[in-house]
């Protein structure tokens, strides 16, 4: 009889910790594409940005500066949605970062799975 307490306290255990392992929380986005956070361009040199997360994000914790990797395949939009091409983000813009999540332990850290960058007003 204790046996068979044993076996369905187990099974409970491992169905509560596979139920918590459900993968990113994409709850900023509401989409697949990872997490977002907004920051200020500090830098733009045409292959990347250097950006400051604005305060109070979770990827000020991680760095004060990030420089995020663009290449053809990230969107880029204005706060219209009218996709723009880099050269339309300058510093001192506010932007907001759609990735992956992953962010590389460097300094300045950097963001090399972005998947669309939006400029806000």
């Amino acid at each position: 009889m204790k046996k068979h307490y044993f076996i369905i306290i187990l099974l409970a255990a491992a169905l509560f910790v596979f139920s918590s392992c459900s993968g990113a929380d994409n709850s900023n986005t509401g989409n697949n594409e990872g997490t977002d956070f907004q920051a200020i361009v500090l830098e733009n040199n045409g292959t990347n940005l250097l950006v400051e997360p604005v305060e109070g994000s979770d990827e000020l914790r991680s760095a004060d500066k990030i420089t995020v990797h663009v290449n053809d395949d990230i969107k880029l939009l204005d706060s219209q949605n009218n996709e723009i091409n880099i050269d339309g983000i300058e510093a001192g813009d506010r932007v907001q970062i759609f990735y992956n999540g992953a962010i590389a332990e460097s300094y300045p850290a950097q963001i090399n799975k972005c998947y669309r960058i939006v400029r806000l007003d």
